[in-house]
């Protein structure tokens, strides 16, 4: 299981140096602008108080953006840490609404969920702790949004929320034909015995993966 996470984790390498590549750009740019605005503070002397408060201005708007950008490195730093340690965990307490912030997060550098998925993700107001095989959940959750985008087109819609202890996905151009329920019930077969999978839906197809003990 740990070599299988960890192939996952490699799988998406490419997709999250691009996630890290684009806040990047952003910082460097602006703070070559920052610069270039502050060489011609130097040959204002303050002669001209409006242009200085418009330099000024732009300079914080750009610092206030360089910090953002480095907020989403640092976001995605972790993310790829917590991911790395929890593949070594196994078997923890697991936090559902974190669980599903992060995976999700995680699920970013693909870019398939990043740019051809119109996503929704709830986590819900109230925390709800499971003990659980961490990777085991983690690749039952990511099959099943790799299954449904792999048999759906782009512009697809997905719903991800919590819901009484149970993780929902909905996709209403989701079909739920015999090869997609044997793909998915393949999927969640390390988790048999610990969760149940419940897949229904007419005009919206509706997977819902019932954790057990919660």
């Amino acid at each position: 299981m740990k070599q299988k996470v960890l192939a996952h984790i490699g799988s998406l390498m490419g997709g999250m140096v691009h996630n890290i590549n684009t806040p990047l750009m952003w910082i460097m740019g602006r703070a070559q602008l920052v610069q270039s605005r502050n060489e011609k503070l130097d040959s204002l002397n303050g002669n001209d108080g409006e242009e200085l408060r418009t330099i000024k201005a732009k300079n914080s708007k750009d610092l206030k953006s360089i910090q953002d950008g480095a907020d989403k490195i640092d976001h995605i730093l972790k993310s790829l840490g917590y991911k790395i340690q929890m593949a070594n965990e196994g078997y923890t307490s697991i936090e559902l609404r974190e669980f599903l912030e992060r995976e999700t997060d995680f699920l970013l550098a693909d870019m398939r969920f990043k740019h051809e998925t119109k996503r929704e993700v709830t986590s819900g107001p109230q925390s709800c702790y499971v003990k659980f095989d961490y990777n085991a959940l983690a690749c039952a959750f990511t099959g099943i949004i790799d299954t449904i985008m792999d048999v759906t087109e782009k512009g697809r819609n997905l719903k991800i929320s919590l819901e009484n202890g149970a993780i929902l996905f909905r996709c209403p151009e989701l079909k739920l034909t015999p090869e997609v329920r044997a793909r998915i019930e393949s999927v969640c077969l390390e988790i048999r015995g610990r969760a149940d999978i419940v897949m229904g839906g007419e005009d919206e197809a509706e997977l819902s993966l019932w954790i057990r003990d919660t």
